[in-house]
C-alpha cells in the first residue's frame, strides 16, 4: 500500500541578490556584490521552507531566516555573506511564526533536514530547538566552513550517511521512512552534500530541489548556480531534475528561491 504525505510550502522571508548569484554566467567570473550593479541587476527572491505532513512524523526542510535579521541583519548573518546578500524577514514569516500560526510545536516535528548549510537555510535554526533531530547529509556537514557549523551552535546536528536509492544522478540518499515515500537524494554540485527532497503527495511525486537550481530556468536551460563547488556534478544534478520533470507522475519540480512558486500545499 502507498503511502502519501502532505507537504506545505512556506515562504520564510525573501533575499535580495545580484542576479549572478541565481544565474552563472561566462561573462562574469565572480558574483557582485549586492547593489552594486543596477537595480535591474537585483532579484528579490523567496526564502523557502517546507513542512512534510506524514504518517510516521513531520518533517521540517531547512529553517530560513532568523528573526534577528530584522534588527540587525548584518550581525545576524555575518559581514561577508550581507555582502552577497540582504535578508528581508516581514512580521509573521519567520519559521517559528509560521509554525505557531499552525498551531504546530517544534516538538512535534521528527526530523529538521538542512538541505545544505548557507546561511539562509540554517540562520533561523535556532527557533526550532526543541525538534526531535536536526540533520544533514556527511559530504555537507564534512564540507562545511567553521563559520557555518557556528551558526548551529547550540543545535545537536547528527549528519546522516548516504546508501544506494533508485533516484538521483549518483542514485545515493536516503529512503528516510524505508517505504518509498520520501526520499532525500543527493544533488551535488551547488554544495558537496545538498539534498534535494522527493516527496509522494496524494497526486504524485514533488521534487524539492533546494538551490540546485534556481527556477525552471536552471534546469530547462541548463544553466547552473551562481556559486558551484563542482560544476560537472551541478551539471549532472540539473540533468537529471530536467529528466525527473518530465515523468508523467512527477507533478511539480520546485527551486527554493523561485520567486514564480507561490506558499501552498500538495
Amino acid at each position: 500500500m502507498n503511502v502519501f504525505a502532505k507537504l506545505h510550502i512556506l515562504h520564510c522571508g525573501q533575499v535580495k541578490v545580484d542576479q549572478r548569484l541565481a544565474f552563472k554566467t561566462a561573462e562574469l567570473m565572480d558574483v557582485p556584490l549586492v547593489g552594486s550593479r543596477s537595480e535591474q541587476d537585483q532579484l528579490l527572491l523567496p526564502v523557502s521552507c517546507y513542512l512534510i505532513e506524514h504518517p510516521k512524523g513531520a518533517i521540517l526542510i531547512d529553517a530560513g531566516w532568523s528573526e534577528a535579521v530584522r534588527s540587525d541583519p548584518e550581525t545576524a548573518i555575518g559581514s561577508y555573506a550581507y555582502q552577497i546578500c540582504h535578508p528581508h524577514l516581514p512580521p509573521g514569516q519567520s519559521i517559528r511564526e509560521q509554525l505557531e500560526a499552525r498551531n504546530i510545536p517544534v516538538q512535534q516535528l521528527r526530523y529538521v533536514l538542512i538541505s545544505h548549510m548557507d546561511v539562509d537555510h540554517i540562520s533561523g535554526l535556532h527557533h526550532l530547538e526543541g525538534a526531535q533531530s536536526f540533520i544533514v547529509s556527511e559530504p555537507e556537514w564534512n564540507g562545511a566552513k567553521a563559520h557555518q557549523k557556528a551558526k548551529c551552535q547550540g543545535v545537536a546536528i547528527h549528519p546522516f550517511s548516504l546508501d544506494p536509492i533508485p533516484f538521483g544522478p549518483l542514485q545515493l540518499g536516503k529512503d528516510l521512512y524505508g517505504d518509498g515515500s520520501i526520499y532525500f537524494i543527493l544533488t551535488p554540485g551547488h554544495t558537496d552534500g545538498l539534498i534535494s527532497v522527493l516527496v509522494r503527495v496524494q497526486d504524485g511525486w514533488v521534487l524539492l530541489v533546494s538551490d540546485a537550481g534556481y527556477s525552471e530556468i536552471s534546469w530547462n536551460e541548463m544553466v547552473l548556480p551562481g556559486y558551484t563547488s563542482d560544476d560537472e556534478m551541478a551539471f549532472q544534478s540539473l540533468q537529471w531534475i530536467r529528466e525527473f520533470s518530465h515523468r508523467e507522475d512527477c507533478i511539480a519540480v520546485i527551486a527554493n528561491h523561485d520567486p514564480l512558486v507561490k506558499a501552498a500545499s500538495f
